[in-house]
């Protein structure tokens, strides 16, 4: 083989390990590249999974709640007592026409008591909170919640539909429900306020007391803090940013926030 045909050969042997090497890093390249994305995708089924696990876990308990509640309105037979007292009255009035007015009173006390519970029942109905949306929901629950006259409750609500979709309204009105279950049983507070910010595609609820307040990294250390930690996970899942300030002798303050995403 001659000088000039042993380098043609050389530079097409090295032309074709370079093609060859291009090739290989080529086809490497996109290999990782599309378990990436894999992962990636997988990694969003898995978030999408969680989510709608504990959404239907959240379903679950409110309805619970109202299978509890009406088990209990049942046992002590509050809407028969109700039906029978109304009853009494009107027989009472009709018997004895000159007691009318002194019977008004009691008259409004019980139809102010169904009503009440009407907003109870209707409070944790996951199909009445979809028809009259989250801030109407909210505000059944303030009613609610003034009728127990343990703390006195402000609530600053926003205008037309939330920013939410369903799913995160859902998320949001129950992770309200556990903060304010949590100032009641904990807090002591004598003031609850819930503020809603829904402008220009926004979504931020704040909702603060001043009670008696919390370590937050101790109390979410400690085997007690279910309620918090659930907070935390569920607002995670539903795309909500939780921001959580409290401590000794300040009382808390939690935000959740709409997480924006990117178009």
């Amino acid at each position: 083989m001659s000088s000039e045909n042993h380098d043609i050969f050389f530079w097409i042997l090295l032309t074709s390990l370079v093609i060859i090497l291009l090739v290989f890093g080529l086809v490497l390249a996109f290999f990782i590249a599309n378990r990436q994305k894999v992962k990636q995708q997988m990694q969003l089924t898995q978030a999408k999974l969680d989510f709608e696990k504990e959404l239907r876990q959240v379903e679950a308990e409110v309805s619970e709640h109202v299978m509890s509640q009406f088990a209990q309105e049942l046992h002590d037979n509050i809407g028969q007592l109700l039906t029978a007292m109304h009853i009494q009255l009107e027989n009472q009035r009709i018997d004895h026409p000159e007691l009318a007015d002194g019977l008004k009173p009691i008259d409004i006390y019980l139809d102010e008591v169904t009503q009440q519970l009407r907003l109870l029942s209707r409070t944790f109905n996951n199909d009445y909170l979809s028809h009259i949306g989250l801030f109407a929901a909210i505000q059944m629950e303030v009613d609610r919640l003034n009728v127990l006259k343990r703390f006195d409750v402000i609530y600053k609500a926003a205008s037309g539909a939330s920013n939410l979709e369903k799913n995160q309204e859902l998320m949001t009105f129950r992770i309200l429900q556990e903060i304010i279950q949590n100032a009641l049983r904990h807090s002591g507070a004598k003031l609850l306020s819930i503020e809603v910010d829904n402008r220009n595609g926004s979504f931020e609820m704040r909702v603060s007391d001043n009670g008696k307040g919390f370590l937050l990294n101790e109390t979410l250390a400690s085997q007690k803090a279910s309620g918090l930690r659930n907070i935390i996970k569920r607002a995670r899942l539903a795309g909500l940013d939780c921001k959580i300030e409290s401590g000794p002798g300040i009382g808390s303050l939690f935000i959740l926030k709409k997480i924006a995403t990117l178009e």
